[in-house]
């Protein structure tokens, strides 16, 4: 038998026995699409990317801190008032999980605690001071915060909110 008859016999019978697979080039597309990250709705909202943006503050601190002062109307609002605000607010549930834990023996909040009813009706907005300090946002940061998200709401929500939400964070203003 000739050479060349023999290597076409060769692929030939490669060729028929390997089972059809995406190949290589198929693969490399593959690993692309999972190298891209994965967006969650909370990097689409425009609040957290407004904050990010004008404050120079990374997504995780955007958030916590958004989280902080939205907890903050939140309980002094209640869930009637505040409801205006988480509507206006796309993921809001995620950004109020997003403010860092604080016990209350510790920082501002801890030792307005101890106050007495001067020091609570200051401890919410040492908490949120305290917040920002356990995200590692300074505090003069808290009022271009709420500025934008005014901005924000101003934008996006109805009548009112905007007013609502001062209410709510007045211990911090």
């Amino acid at each position: 038998m000739k050479l060349s008859a023999v290597i076409g016999l060769l692929l030939a019978s490669t060729t028929l026995s390997t089972p059809a697979t995406a190949g290589w080039f198929d693969n490399l597309f593959a690993a692309e699409e999972e190298a891209k990250p994965q967006v969650t709705q909370t990097q689409n909202n425009d609040l957290v990317g407004s904050v990010m943006s004008q404050l120079g503050l990374n997504q995780s601190q955007a958030e916590g801190g958004l989280g902080s002062l939205l907890s903050l109307a939140k309980s002094t609002l209640g869930g009637d008032d505040f409801g205006s605000i988480a509507n206006a607010i796309p993921g809001i549930d995620s950004l109020l999980s997003a403010a860092p834990a604080l016990d209350n023996e510790s920082g501002m909040s801890g030792l307005l605690a101890k106050a007495g009813d001067l020091g609570s009706s200051l401890q919410g907005g040492a908490q949120v001071f305290d917040a920002f300090e356990k995200l590692g946002i300074s505090k003069e940061l808290a009022a271009p915060m709420v500025e934008i998200v005014k901005g924000y709401l101003d934008s996006n929500a109805g009548e009112g909110t905007t007013d609502m939400l001062m209410k709510g964070l007045g211990a911090i203003l």
